[in-house]
């Protein structure tokens, strides 16, 4: 029953980031990508900081110089995928992000020495049939809103990587708060340096950002590092799994989007892809969601 209680919350985790890519689509019709990152960040480090805040007052020199390194890679993930959903839809944004599950293995060899299996290198050549069968010409090809969001996932790719080498070294809830941190500053650095910011007002920008700053970051967060640890590595990264599921589902219902045939062919080949990358050796000690999307 602990283990189901654990999955059911797990499950509702993956639910609010998979509703992440509709409300990020829809804010990017009225705000520009770094104003709107700055704020859902600055939303959820708000919430997450009486969390966290103990855990930060005790963070030395190198666990900043961590969790900062560790804030560049998630800020550029966002970045990226936000940038992206300007461009493309949001079912392929949560297909194509879902691919970091399967970057983790090849990461983790350059960053922690680890050796690729068989299970992992099989993940790697599924996901990339099932990216080929989601990006084809006849299906619009790949644009740029694709490229950016591959870019996103190698760099969420990153983040589970560096997050199980710094994560022995430091608290899990300070470096997190870093990495908000990290995130809200980069935002603001570049929203005077390279945006011309822009905000419209819409009554649907309130529950996109209480969906994305309070529910996908500061909420599932907390249910992840509180109930992650009460499961099993894999079944959470079957659970996880299902956020690309979720996201197209919400596409379909609330934007009308649809995935052609062999479409959802490459969305089937990406998702056992991403269940064969889990079933490595290395991965079954370093099973992460990717960054609250």
């Amino acid at each position: 029953m602990s283990k189901l209680k654990a999955d059911l919350w797990l499950l509702l985790a993956t639910f609010f980031w998979g509703i992440t890519f509709v409300a990020v689509r829809d804010a990017m019709q009225y705000v520009s990508p770094f104003l709107w990152l700055g704020l859902r960040f600055l939303l959820g480090g708000l919430v997450l900081l009486p969390f966290c805040w103990r855990h930060l007052s005790n963070l030395g020199k190198d666990g900043w110089r961590d969790g900062l390194i560790l804030g560049v890679f998630m800020f550029a993930g966002f970045a990226f995928q936000t940038a992206g959903l300007v461009h493309t839809t949001a079912s392929r944004s949560a297909f194509i992000t879902g691919l970091a599950v399967v970057l983790v293995p090849p990461a983790a060899i350059l960053v922690l020495k680890s050796r690729l299996d068989a299970w992992q290198a099989l993940g790697v050549l599924l996901a990339a049939v099932g990216l080929f069968f989601l990006s084809r010409p006849s299906a619009g090809g790949f644009n740029q809103g694709d490229l950016l969001t591959a870019l996103c996932a190698v760099s969420f790719a990153m983040v589970v990587v560096l997050v199980q080498k710094y994560t022995k070294r430091h608290h899990p809830l300070a470096l997190i708060m870093v990495q908000v941190i990290a995130t809200v500053g980069l935002s603001g650095l570049l929203l005077a340096a390279a945006e011309t910011p822009r905000f419209v007002w819409s009554p649907t920008l309130v529950p996109d950002l209480a969906v994305t700053g309070l529910l996908a970051t500061a909420g599932s967060l907390v249910i992840q590092f509180y109930w992650q640890r009460r499961t099993t590595p894999v079944r959470a990264a079957i659970i996880y799994t299902l956020e690309p599921v979720f996201a197209a589902g919400f596409a379909y219902v609330l934007l009308g989007e649809r995935l052609a045939g062999l479409a959802w062919l490459g969305a089937a080949l990406v998702l056992v892809g991403m269940l064969a990358a889990e079933a490595g050796k290395p991965s079954r000690s370093m099973v992460l969601a990717l960054p609250a999307e």
